[in-house]
């Protein structure tokens, strides 16, 4: 029987201190799946290890993982990896570090040991109870005795500590429990015993130690359980988790879209505007270098995401604001990721609300098509079937027209088309990005003096019109480009 669910919730507290009621069952021989192996994985993202998590090979190493979640927990009221919602608890465990709390010495670093990403660096369930018998700890009683209900493959094994094999159970529980010393992490605590009627109020000891105490209850009781988990039974568990298919595939589909959501935010959105996203996604845009001054984070007390450009619409965020969040807030998807319950949109978060942007939007698009309409016009400017059938359509940011307008007043210009680098946008997904041509011969100049005077020309530019990159780009026709661009949000007109 594998343990992979350790819950602090079945941990109750008696006249005489904390009693564990259970650590709870993930798999159960013979219970119906749709898999091949006849089990089922069931648990608790909160304490499922990373690799249960992944849908990869999973060991004894998983209940080390659960083990020590439990004794976070049990010792600080805290989880090690938290977020506001089951993708992003699972995102945290997968990618964050852990946060172990205060946890008393040697336990803290034991702990954080056992909670490393990595399987194979995490100490074994036995090498767990040596390093804490070693440090002090005493064992309240001999280890739990051989489950009957064992699996084909686990009645079998050669470790005098997986209590499987009958010729060696003695060696798993000594007659006598090694005794502390009074000075180690849980030495010469007092063993929990009935206490008659006649005792008074409960020792000065258990108001002062009972996180730490509860710990090591769950501590003797949880590596009893651990015990159990025998070296040659990987392969057994590795298939255990193919009952976690479709979860696995949901969060990894999830923790896709958040990936790609944040890498086109940090390559694709002005610094100078202010984003909304949920806790996840806001550390992660700050951790990455977005400025966080410009993150606004929307947590459970948080109202509304006004005073922000833009909002990052995850599942989270759309389950915290529900139809408002469109109807009220942001009206116009400018960027989309994923699918289905992955799905991200980049949602545009408009002054005055949706109402106003209803109201100006048909307005808007028939400015940016007169603006538009004066470049065709211009003789200075080449223009391409591809682009200008883009003019046509009034899909232009309408900082490039002016731009380029203003560049035709010096030399020629030649636009090979503009670029769309909003997945998956509405109506409010403007092209911010344009090629073009890196020579001219109207303009009389060197390939280099020219692309030299295109740059100069575009850095001397106002902070309102200074484009967010200009860099020379080669097309898949082989013609070689200077794409510039403006950072989202695009302004209507």
């Amino acid at each position: 029987m594998v343990h992979r669910d350790f819950k602090p919730g079945n941990v109750l507290l008696g006249p005489d201190g904390p009693v564990v009621i259970d650590f709870g069952l993930a798999a159960v021989p013979g219970m119906t799946t749709t898999g091949l192996s006849g089990q089922a994985t069931v648990g608790t993202p909160a304490f499922m290890a990373p690799e249960q998590l992944a849908g990869t090979r999973v060991t004894a190493a998983a209940d080390v993982w659960s083990w020590a979640v439990t004794m976070v927990f049990a010792g600080t009221g805290e989880l090690p990896f938290k977020g506001e919602s089951l993708t992003a608890t699972a995102f945290a465990i997968l990618h964050s570090e852990p946060n172990v709390g205060r946890l008393p010495e040697p336990l803290g670093s034991l702990v954080h040991r056992c909670l490393s990403k990595d399987p194979a660096a995490r100490p074994s369930a036995r090498g767990v109870l040596g390093e804490l018998v070693a440090a002090g700890a005493r064992l309240t009683g001999p280890m739990p005795p051989t489950v009957s209900a064992l699996a084909p493959d686990e009645e079998a094994s050669s470790d005098p500590w997986s209590l499987a094999s009958g010729s060696q159970r003695a060696s798993a529980a000594p007659s006598e429990p090694p005794q502390g010393n009074g000075h180690g992490l849980i030495g010469g605590w007092p063993a929990f015993r009935p206490r008659s009627a006649r005792h008074g109020s409960r020792p000065v000891w258990w108001h002062r130690r009972a996180p730490v105490l509860l710990a090591a209850i769950l501590l003797v009781a949880s590596l009893g359980v651990l015990a159990l988990n025998l070296p040659g039974r990987g392969a057994a568990s590795g298939r255990l988790t193919g009952s976690h298919t479709p979860i696995n595939q949901g969060l990894a589909a999830e923790a896709a879209a958040r990936t790609q959501a944040i890498t086109w935010i940090l390559q694709q959105v002005s610094r100078a505007a202010v984003v909304s996203c949920d806790p996840q996604v806001c550390a992660d845009l700050v951790s990455r270098g977005f400025p966080s001054a410009d993150v606004l984070t929307l947590g459970p007390t948080s109202t509304d995401p006004l005073g922000s450009d833009l909002v990052i619409a995850t599942a989270a965020i759309q389950a915290q604001f529900g139809a408002r969040l469109a109807s009220v807030y942001a009206p116009a998807i400018i960027a989309s990721f994923g699918s289905g319950n992955a799905r991200i949109d980049i949602l545009l978060v408009f002054p005055g609300g949706t109402a106003r942007y209803r109201a100006v939007e048909q307005a808007a698009l028939r400015v940016r098509k007169a603006a538009d309409a004066q470049l065709l016009a211009n003789s200075q400017i080449a223009i391409s079937a591809t682009a200008r059938a883009q003019l046509l359509g009034g899909d232009i940011d309408p900082r490039l027209p002016m731009l380029l307008a203003a560049m035709a007043a010096s030399h020629p210009v030649g636009i090979v088309d503009f670029v769309n680098q909003s997945p998956g946008g509405g109506p409010a997904s403007l092209l911010r990005s344009v090629d073009l041509a890196t020579a001219d011969r109207g303009a009389h100049l060197t390939r280099a003096a020219y692309l030299d005077w295109m740059q100069t020309f575009i850095d001397a530019q106002t902070a309102q019109y200074l484009p967010g990159w200009a860099q020379q780009v080669t097309l898949r026709t082989g013609q070689a480009v200077l794409r510039i661009g403006y950072g989202a949000p695009s302004p209507l007109n």
